[in-house]
């Protein structure tokens, strides 16, 4: 008989875990003014089969992927899988006053996880994982001049993030079947502002404004879905999820300080000016559902559509609002495998097509319209039809996004580009063969 090896699939889940929060240290190299707002930047937290199909995921499940989105997907894993992806994200920002274009790109790990079937009587699984959920990462430099004093120099940096460690489970009848995730979400925000005044007869101390903050709290997402024959080989899905309010405890500390330049040591503090160290205080972070419809032919093509809401007019920074509205996204997405039958690789291959439309969250002054579109493919290591049916299946997953944040009207706009690479392990490493 076959069981799973817990044991291994706990040490290499740790050690995946470390790696994803240090290496998501040193990797930052991005420059994103609008991580300023609300959380940051939103890290996608789709898995990257379903964010090359335009991030379509509440009405997804199939016997290998471990969809996060939507807890009740996890009744419908047949084999364990261990899954981890991995994100380039390239950013080209453009300003109108003055005219400029700066550059960034960044390499994070997206998410780990591992489903595991806990029946194979029932539909009935389980997910446990870590993953970014936004990022902060900015450094601007602002010149200006005031009369008397020749430039004043305004250096703005800002560095952080959340992240959430889950566990969740499905289950479910043939038909409909509904999961819960719940685990902790923490992180921090930092943010610098240095000021240096610069005049020739005149000497002026240079000012330092930190603002640093650390939170952690329980959070709960919840999701059914629904699906039948609509004819003998077409299969209706029906989804939808939700992300429950959260109230995540925080320790914030502010200080005003001067500060000087030294050849050995760089920036070293002169005099305190203000200091609170330590105030308690909330972060409450946004509900939110989605709900989605997809058709599909087995092993030959799906389409979907999906429909998200965040209200994020309810976050809440220490009691404070932030330049942060509620916002919808549209997303669509298709896929095909042109004969899982054939005896050529290519045919074999899982092709996926989308995109997404709808308003960024952050809204200074204005709308900031936000879209993409996306492609990718799921490559499997053996023949799809035999390894999946077998019990070992492994792929190499892709997806590539390209868009855009902002338009014209804006005095900032974005444009992006994002490369996902997912490896998915259904095989021996998490099987231990035993003989009766």
């Amino acid at each position: 008989m076959q069981s799973v090896s817990i044991t291994n699939c706990r040490y290499v889940f740790l050690f995946c875990v470390v790696f994803l929060i240090k290496y998501n240290i040193v990797s930052a190299q991005e420059n994103s003014p609008y991580s300023r707002y609300g959380l940051g930047d939103i890290v996608p937290s789709q898995n990257i089969v379903n964010r090359a199909a335009g991030g379509v995921s509440a009405s997804y499940y199939d016997p290998v992927t471990v969809n996060f989105i939507n807890p009740a997907s996890y009744a419908r894993l047949k084999y364990t899988t261990f899954d981890v992806g991995l994100d380039y994200t390239g950013r080209t920002l453009k300003t109108t006053s003055p005219v400029r274009t700066l550059r960034s790109g960044y390499l994070i790990p997206s998410y780990i996880q591992v489903g595991v079937p806990l029946s194979k009587k029932t539909n009935w699984g389980m997910n446990i994982g870590i993953r970014p959920v936004s990022r902060i990462s900015y450094q601007l430099r602002e010149n200006t001049r005031l009369p008397g004093i020749d430039s004043i120099q305004t250096n703005y940096n800002g560095d952080g993030g959340m992240y959430q460690t889950y566990i969740g489970t499905g289950i479910g009848s043939k038909h409909f079947t509904v999961g819960v995730n719940a685990g902790y979400a923490f992180g921090n925000k930092n943010y610098v502002t240095e000021r240096i005044m610069m005049n020739d007869t005149v000497y002026y101390e240079k000012g330092r404004w930190s603002d640093s903050t650390h939170f952690g709290g329980l959070f709960l997402h919840a999701g059914a879905q629904y699906s039948t024959h609509v004819s003998k080989t077409v299969l209706l899905k029906l989804g939808a999820f939700a992300q429950f309010k959260s109230s995540l405890s925080a320790t914030r500390s502010i200080s005003r300080e001067t500060f000087e330049y030294t050849s050995v040591s760089g920036e070293v503090p002169k005099d305190s000016v203000y200091f609170s160290p330590k105030n308690k205080g909330k972060i409450i972070a946004p509900p939110g559902y989605g709900i989605g419809i997809s058709l599909e032919k087995e092993l030959a093509w799906s389409v979907s559509a999906e429909y998200n809401v965040t209200q994020w007019e309810d976050y809440r920074y220490f009691g404070e609002k932030d330049e942060v509205k509620n916002t919808w996204l549209l997303r669509v997405g298709a896929g095909m495998i042109p004969n899982y039958k054939s005896t050529k690789y290519w045919g074999q291959v899982q092709y996926r097509a989308g995109f997404y439309i709808g308003p960024d969250y952050v809204m200074v002054n204005k709308k900031l319209p936000m879209y993409a579109f996306t492609f990718g493919a799921s490559l499997p290591v053996r023949k799809y039809g035999y390894s999946l049916y077998s019990g070992q299946y492994t792929a190499i997953n892709t997806s590539f996004e390209i868009g855009a944040r902002g338009n014209k009207s804006n005095s900032l706009r974005e444009s992006f580009y994002r490369i996902s690479l997912g490896l998915s392990l259904s095989d021996i490493w998490f099987i231990k063969r035993t003989y009766q």
